[in-house]
């Protein structure tokens, strides 16, 4: 039995558990900086020099005008009016063209990068050990960082966006302090610069509830995660469930629509709760915040138009410095939101960091050793099971138990048993999708575990019970790539039984499988499972492996394509897993298995001749249903 593993559990442990301190934060957003450079260097630096430039582009009007209005209250003759008019113009629309020059490149730097850094998750589950994808952990890992994504943009995906709001943050703060810094000085005869002081308090006071309010919405948020895991994983399965060619039929039947919309509502009305509770916290925040912004406004006017009516300042600058100080509260709150942002971030690139394995503490999602030993492409090959025995990871219990078996080229064989007898075990540790837990399997004397596991592999042409069809042309399911010779793909398909439909298609090979275009089509389970032995026949391997794939086929069917199949693998190892016995009769060894051992091995005509035997029993329970 495989161990099973519980979902985070939410709450304010957990977030606290996985907040880590600013400067790992940090070091995390850097190290996802660095990943994204290696994907495409022109990412990132397209997106920050875009915001520059957005942010800069009011404060180039601003300068400008402050300049203009004070030329023109001093009397300036024209030549010198139409020379900064004509460099205003001139910079407003030289900066105006470079930000859309870079937005262009923004938009598509944007879509690339999303799907790089996905391809690089789905690489990785690739690349996997096949033991770690049964596994729930690598699931639930890749379904956290997919979640933390599509929610609230989490992850190494807002890395970008991370260094655009840095980016704003210090292009505001710095323009303005830049235009509006004599503001902030002692002028001659002011005992006490009250309106400054005001404005100095308003900006301190809404920096400090920007970050208090940012923190309670990043705890929010991330109990949201967690809370609304399930809720998502049941509304997907509802979503699959309804859909037509899973459980439309059942759903008419049974009358589930009723039950199906209330479970939806359930789902949705705890989703919405979660997501109201943040609105609200957010649009009191926004608006506290407005309030503050407005007091600055408010003080700046005042502050600079006493000074201006004084005689300090001139008409120009009261546009500059008022527009400015306006500016120099967000620009300093947008710059301390973005050291917050990298603080809230830095939990999730590490996840997604470590998942790809660049992390502090990558996952170990390949730990079996690949031998360096070639395998030869042509040969007799032999592959003997000594001493074999099995359990799943987590499991107490023995799948398989000291196992002895030897398989030859040439030779055909049947696995035959109760369910969970250990056959689909057996041949998951033939293909070596996982390595025996005691005993060694051997490849013409040699530890498989010695041989380079792709081209060990190669050996093998599987058809599994849980086979898998790509909504892709007919001939591409056939070769498993997508160039591929069509004569020998229609060959293996009349080989499979099933060459007559595909030359009846319109686009023959080139037939997309399943409406997912407009112009698939739907297959039948029958027709599946021969398109997936024709697969197994053109990957030409020395060995075929069946491990119940003709299921979905009449008995007679089925008899049909093993007695066929044993002609077309006549030169191959051939190993074939039937609950039908009688589909398995012309096999030269029939080994039975029961409660995970190999308990007979012999002929049809031997193992019947044994009557207390356990094949003998399974061959009886099957036959009084023909009589």
């Amino acid at each position: 039995m495989k161990r099973a593993v519980q979902p985070p559990k939410s709450g304010k442990k957990e977030i606290e558990k996985r907040k880590i301190p600013f400067f790992k934060s940090l070091k995390s957003v850097l190290r996802s900086v660095k990943v994204i450079f290696r994907m495409d260097w022109r990412n990132i630096p397209a997106f920050v020099i875009n915001q520059f430039l957005v942010t800069l582009q009011p404060f180039v009007a601003l300068f400008f005008s402050a300049r203009i209005l004070d030329i023109l209250s001093a009397g300036a003759d024209r030549q010198t009016v139409v020379s900064w008019i004509l460099a205003a113009v001139f910079c407003n629309y030289g900066v105006y063209l470079l930000e859309r020059l870079t937005a262009c490149n923004t938009s598509v730097e944007g879509i690339t990068l999303y799907w790089q850094l996905y391809q690089e998750m789905s690489r990785v589950m690739m690349r996997a050990d096949y033991e770690e994808l049964e596994k729930p952990e690598i699931g639930l890992a890749k379904e956290r960082i997919e979640r933390s994504t599509r929610m609230f943009w989490y992850g190494p995906w807002e890395v970008p966006g991370v260094l655009m709001s840095l980016a704003k943050g210090l292009t505001i703060t710095g323009a303005a302090l830049g235009l509006a810094w004599p503001v902030f000085l002692p002028v001659k005869g002011e005992s006490i610069p009250w309106g400054t002081i005001l404005m100095v308090f308003f900006i301190v006071i809404s920096v400090c509830y920007s970050i208090s309010t940012e923190n309670r919405l990043y705890r929010m948020k991330e109990e949201s995660l967690d809370k609304m895991a399930v809720q998502l994983r049941r509304s997907n399965f509802l979503y699959g469930y309804a859909r037509e060619d899973q459980g439309a039929k059942d759903i008419r039947l049974y009358r589930q629509q009723e039950m199906i919309r209330k479970q939806s509502k359930t789902i949705f009305n705890k989703m919405e709760e979660l997501s109201r509770a943040r609105a609200d916290l957010r649009s009191r925040s926004n608006g506290i915040r407005g309030a503050m912004s407005q007091a600055v406004v408010c003080l700046a006017y005042l502050a600079v138009g006493i000074r201006a009516l004084a005689g300090i300042f001139s008409v120009g600058s009261v546009v500059q410095y008022v527009g400015a100080v306006t500016q120099l509260s967000e620009g300093i709150r947008m710059l301390v939101y973005s050291l917050q942002h990298i603080r809230m971030q830095g939990p999730h690139c590490q996840e997604y960091l470590d998942f790809i394995g660049e992390g502090n503490d990558p996952k170990q999602y390949r730990h079996h050793q690949d031998g360096t030993q070639p395998v030869k492409p042509t040969g007799d090959w032999e592959i003997s099971f000594e001493g074999v025995s099995f359990r799943y990871p987590g499991s107490e219990e023995w799948a398989l138990r000291d196992l002895n078996i030897r398989l030859q080229k040439g030779c055909h064989y049947a696995l035959v048993g109760m369910n969970g007898s250990g056959k689909t075990t057996f041949v998951k540790l033939l293909c070596r999708l996982y390595d025996p837990t005691e005993g060694r399997i051997l490849l013409n004397g040699r530890d498989i575990r010695e041989y380079n596991s792709e081209e060990y592999r190669r050996l093998f042409a599987v058809v599994f019970q849980d086979f898998q069809l790509f909504a892709l042309p007919l001939g591409e399911n056939v070769a498993a790539s997508m160039q591929y010779d069509e004569e020998r793909a229609q060959e293996c398909l009349e080989k499979a039984g099933i060459g007559a439909w595909a030359a009846k298609l319109p686009k023959r090979l080139r037939q997309p499988l399943y409406t997912v275009e407009d112009d698939g089509v739907n297959i039948s389970g029958g027709e599946a499972q021969k398109i997936a032995i024709a697969r197994a026949l053109y990957k030409d391997a020395p060995f075929v492996v069946l491990d119940e794939p003709t299921a979905a086929l009449d008995p007679i069917a089925e008899a049909d394509i093993y007695s066929r199949f044993r002609e077309m693998t006549d030169q191959k190892g051939a190993l074939y897993i039937s609950h039908r016995l009688s589909s398995c009769r012309f096999c030269d060894t029939i080994a039975v298995f029961h409660d995970g051992r190999l308990v007979q091995e012999g002929n049809h005509e031997e193992l019947l001749s044994q009557e207390k035997g356990q094949y003998a029993q399974l061959w009886q329970a099957q036959a009084q249903w023909y009589q």
